[in-house]
């Protein structure tokens, strides 16, 4: 393949019924075990996540009694304590929120690895069919206005794992679509537990991702 990613990007994906597919495997696929089984939260990050609820009610209780000290007393000194105990909890919060939120999605990406798979997908067959309303003439003679179904018979080389064939359903601008041939190919995503079953056009990769996959690809 000379070129990267000739197929026209549809309208519409199917990102939501796939991203449901996903979540679904990841509650209840098994957790993958590599690297010490990295997949749980070590002790400090679950020490962080505890002290991300504690530090804030802590930062609040003081404040308040500072509060109530300062109302008595008027010194001066209470307001800077209160000021440098709020700024204090404030960046030690979001420091530690940013470390979790990060702990997180390294975990998941050790888990989608072994759930989301990427390929290229070739076009073998391909039928056309105007949306209903849209106006479109049936077949490759599309008009340039209006929308058409298009069901693409695909040879899949995935970056791992055996080659599949499969079917999958998109919705393009009439004037996209008469770009769709046989030969026409891109990047999708599949599950590696059903493969033919949940493939997707890839919509959602960046052009040096595109590029990485059809390398994976070719090499598989």
């Amino acid at each position: 393949m000379d070129s990267l990613g000739t197929w026209p990007l549809p309208l519409t994906a199917d990102d939501r019924g796939f991203d449901a597919q996903v979540m679904k495997r990841l509650r209840t696929g098994p957790a993958p075990r590599r690297d010490g089984d990295a997949d749980r939260p070590a002790p400090a990050e679950r020490l962080d996540a505890a002290l991300v609820l504690a530090i804030p009610l802590a930062a609040a209780l003081a404040v308040v009694l500072l509060w109530q000290q300062w109302s008595r007393s008027g010194s001066a000194l209470l307001l800077v304590l209160l000021a440098g105990i709020l700024v204090g909890a404030a960046l030690w919060w979001v420091s530690r929120l940013r470390r979790a939120f990060a702990g997180a999605q390294r975990r998941l990406g050790c888990r989608l690895a072994d759930v989301v798979v990427h390929g290229v997908g070739v076009v073998r067959e391909l039928s056309l069919a105007p949306v209903p309303g849209e106006g479109a003439a049936e077949g490759a003679d599309a008009q340039h206005d209006g929308r058409v179904r298009a069901r693409l018979e695909l040879s899949v080389s995935p970056v791992s794992g055996p080659g599949f064939s499969t079917a999958v359903e998109a919705v393009y601008d009439a004037g996209a679509a008469r770009r769709l041939q046989a030969g026409s190919h891109g990047p999708v995503r599949f599950l590696r537990d059903d493969p033919a079953g949940t493939t997707a056009i890839e919509t959602r990769l960046s052009a040096a991702q595109v590029e990485q996959v059809y390398r994976a690809a070719a090499l598989n």
